[in-house]
């Protein structure tokens, strides 16, 4: 077997492994949340009225407009077309909001708030076949930041991931918004690479960036680390006013066509989109505050924020669910002892290997750093904007760390593939050390 055909075999059995596991994940609510949204999938592509879609304040809570214009339009969209294929329609939809976190579990599951397992499979798939497919794109990446060892790794390292695995297979955002993100980021290492003209990659990167935040908003710090990362590399190749003058205009085009793209996809928008960017912040904001109180009624401290960009890819366990009451529910506390225990969940690191990958991005860092070439400037980027986002984050919510975990994964697949590098390459010095010193012995009888 050659050697294409191993990596094409390797990157098969990880995505495998990340579909297999999808009807085991636990189920969140949001999930049916996203389900009964994709009834915008119906009303736009069925009916074909989807002006019906934009939305107008107020925005009551849990109303329609309030969770389509706080939620991106991909999932939601896709989970409807994957049950139009399946046979089901729209009367499978669980009641208004989906899930009503008004009510207790057990009402919400007397009141057919929570789907039947098949509906549920059928409305993870599409979020699992993204994860699937950002593998091989992570690869790629990996590949253009160190070579094939790297890429293994971080192929490896991002689909045993149990944070990424667990979240990806659910009935939620995190699929789209993982395969989008890192797609954009590649093709902005592509670019960065590459000085003449490309004028259909950068279409591609412009609309990578469009779907990315069309699938979730907090794709933001991939879409803010494809863009400046590959900025940063086209100026830094050569650094004259005139390059800086093309690479600022060339990076805001494609920023702005890619923005376009992702107000085209937002129907929650097209009605005035500037006043209703305003009204997304607005309830954003009112949102997070609500979040906030029920999660302890204080923000974290900035000490705890930046505890969880060190914390969140490696070391922390996987976080099931963000109210603290639905530790008391047994059918839930059942549905995690048996994921977690499954294979299939990934790897459950203990502290010394979670200690020794983060040492691992450290050291990827830090080569990065030393090095500066095209894919390092993206992975650069994308880390700080990612990174970043957390110091802004005042929740201690798992799923808001999905932007950062990847590229902390290309840190560590760079980190480890340097210390086998140097390792093998001290190990070949001092076996060429000994057989010099042999030679010279026989010399000498």
């Amino acid at each position: 077997m050659t050697r294409r055909l191993r990596d094409i075999a390797a990157l098969l059995a990880l995505m495998a492994f990340a579909l297999a596991g999808t009807p085991l994940a636990t189920f969140h609510g949001d999930e049916s949340m996203q389900i009964y949204m994709s009834g915008d999938y119906w009303q736009a592509f069925v009916r074909r009225q989807p002006d019906a879609l934009k939305t107008q304040p107020p925005y009551p809570i849990d109303s329609d407009g309030h969770l389509r214009i706080l939620n991106g339009s991909i999932n939601r969209h896709a989970i409807g077309f994957a049950w139009h294929l399946a046979g089901l329609d729209e009367s499978g939809l669980p009641p208004r909001p989906g899930w009503d976190w008004g009510l207790s579990y057990d009402d919400n599951v007397a009141t057919d708030h929570r789907p039947p397992d098949s509906a549920l499979l059928t409305a993870r798939l599409p979020s699992a076949l993204l994860l699937a497919g950002a593998i091989p794109l992570l690869f790629a990446l990996g590949w253009r930041l160190g070579g094939r060892l790297t890429a293994h790794l971080a192929a490896a390292l991002f689909a045993l991931n149990p944070v990424l695995l667990l979240n990806g297979r659910r009935a939620m955002q995190e699929g789209a918004l993982l395969f989008f993100g890192v797609l954009a980021l590649l093709i902005a290492a592509w670019l960065a690479a590459r000085l003449r003209r490309q004028p259909l990659a950068w279409l591609a990167l412009a609309g990578t960036c469009g779907l990315a935040l069309a699938s979730k908003h907090s794709a933001a710090p991939m879409v803010v680390g494809a863009l400046a990362g590959l900025w940063i590399a086209l100026i830094a190749a050569h650094f004259t006013p005139r390059r800086v003058l093309i690479a600022t205009i060339t990076v805001s085009t494609a920023a702005a066509l890619g923005f376009g793209l992702f107000i085209a996809l937002s129907p929650a928008l097209w009605d005035d989109p500037a006043a209703r960017l305003g009204d997304l912040l607005m309830v954003r904001a009112e949102l997070l505050e609500i979040q906030v109180a029920v999660s302890g009624g204080v923000p974290m401290p900035l000490v705890e924020r930046a505890a969880m960009i060190a914390r969140e890819p490696f070391l922390a366990p996987v976080m099931h669910f963000e109210v603290s009451w639905w530790r008391d529910i047994p059918q839930i506390n059942a549905e995690i002892a048996a994921y977690t225990a499954h294979p299939l969940s990934g790897l459950q690191t203990d502290n010394l290997i979670g200690i020794g990958l983060t040492l691992g991005a450290l050291i990827g860092l830090i080569a990065a750093l030393a090095r500066r070439s095209p894919a390092d400037w993206v992975v650069l980027a994308w880390s700080g904007a990612a990174a970043g986002s957390l110091l802004l984050n005042p929740l201690p919510w798992q799923r808001y760390a999905l932007p950062w975990i990847p590229a902390a994964v290309l840190l560590a697949a760079l980190g480890v593939s340097q210390i086998v590098r140097h390792a093998a390459q001290r190990w070949a010095e001092s076996r060429a050390g000994v057989g010099m010193a042999a030679r010279g012995s026989r010399h000498l009888r």
